[in-house]
């Protein structure tokens, strides 16, 4: 029983790290008159919280080391909690950058830690289903600062309310630090353990195939976060409702395909549930590229599904791929090389579909998935994982 108590708080701050996910794109629109700045600069905001989630990602095993999970978790949802009720409460367009920084601190060290506990200790539905939540909470965001905002309340008092959530999750998460600690005790941590060089982990062979997996998926989400609706609008000649809808549709159909897919992990394993996701992906990707009208919808349900077990399942195999011993320390890797994909690709693809045709938004995406699957067989053909 204690076990699931203890699974279920690690669930619990995975809806943590999603709550504040979506809400600068959804507030967005009513923030910018306020501080008397361009809809742009809503950039610098989002750039702001990428750089910190890097930094932080790449320090976050070196600190685990020394605090334990649960303590640096706890720490990092309160960091969360801080910048999303200074969002509420700042009046100054450069103190909204600051509010930003530990926003960017906190989701690094949460991703980077839990991914790292759940892929050394826990199965592979356990981070299925731990990625599912992370889309609940991704999806519970925008409902409340939608619901806030269509009752004609300010923007702030939908920070004020996520942060809110957030202190009642480190509240908590406060009470279980026995539990983190008695886990943690079962699983002792070598003395030498993450403490490579970024060179010296490079070395080991796929490391770097594996990084690129993830700059290219995270870049992939990205895309169609930030472009999907354009392509739909320009090119399908769909309207901007219709195509709210479309995209709402793609992100229910991540969240309920990763709970699925910790059930198909049951029977399927993780390369093979891999090699699965990415085909369903393509095919749901050409499906868009080529089809009208309602062909629309069920093509982005199937991009949702073939997503939604890619994150978590890379994430998952890491140990198996290059050893428990290095795995912390290339888990952090792989969250920053995410995070540098989803915000270095979209922006490029961007300007480069302003200049040219949004029809280049399927081939770019179906170049990004076969990059995806090459790298996926060139990692289990050469999966050996090595001493250094």
């Amino acid at each position: 029983m204690r076990n699931i108590i203890f699974i279920f708080i690690i669930y619990i701050t995975y809806i943590s790290l999603g709550l504040p996910d979506s809400l600068l794109g959804v507030a967005w629109p009513d923030m910018v008159g306020e501080f008397h700045v361009t809809y742009s600069a809503v950039g610098i905001i989002s750039m702001a919280i990428a750089v910190c989630t890097v930094i932080s990602s790449l320090q976050t095993i070196r600190i685990t080391q020394k605090t334990g999970t649960g303590k640096l978790v706890l720490s990092s949802i309160l960091l969360t909690a801080m910048g999303l009720i200074g969002f509420a409460f700042t009046k100054n367009f450069f103190l909204l950058i600051v509010a930003a920084l530990p926003l960017g601190f906190g989701a690094g060290a949460i991703d980077t830690s839990v991914n790292n506990y759940v892929s050394s200790n826990l199965k592979a539905y356990h981070m299925n289903w731990l990625h599912a939540f992370w889309g609940m909470g991704a999806t519970l965001g925008p409902i409340i600062m939608g619901v806030v905002l269509d009752n004609h309340f300010s923007w702030r008092n939908g920070y004020l309310i996520i942060g809110s959530i957030q202190l009642i999750l480190a509240f908590i998460l406060l009470f279980s630090l026995p539990l983190w600690k008695q886990n943690e005790q079962k699983v002792a941590i070598e003395p030498n353990k993450s403490k490579l060089s970024f060179g010296a982990l490079l070395k080991q062979k796929g490391v770097m195939w594996s990084l690129l997996s993830f700059l290219f998926y995270v870049g992939i989400e990205g895309t169609i976060f930030l472009w999907g609706s354009s392509y739909l609008v320009e090119i399908k000649s769909v309207t901007a409702a219709s195509a709210s809808f479309i995209l709402s549709l793609f992100f229910a159909s991540i969240t309920l395909g990763r709970i699925i897919s910790g059930f198909v992990t049951f029977w399927l394993s993780n390369p093979k549930l891999l090699l699965l996701s990415e085909s369903i992906l393509l095919i749901g990707i050409c499906t868009v590229a080529i089809g009208r009208g309602s062909i629309l919808y069920i093509g982005f349900i199937l991009i949702g599904l073939g997503c939604a077990a890619i994150f978590p399942t890379m994430m998952h195999e890491t140990p198996e791929r290059f050893g428990a011993r290095n795995s912390g320390a290339i888990i952090g890797f792989q969250v920053a090389f995410g995070y540098v994909g989803v915000t270095i690709l979209p922006p490029l693809l961007g300007i480069l579909f302003q200049r040219v045709s949004m029809n280049l938004f399927p081939l770019f995406l179906v170049g990004f998935v076969l990059i995806l699957i090459v790298v996926t067989l060139l990692i289990e053909k050469g999966k050996t994982i090595e001493p250094l």
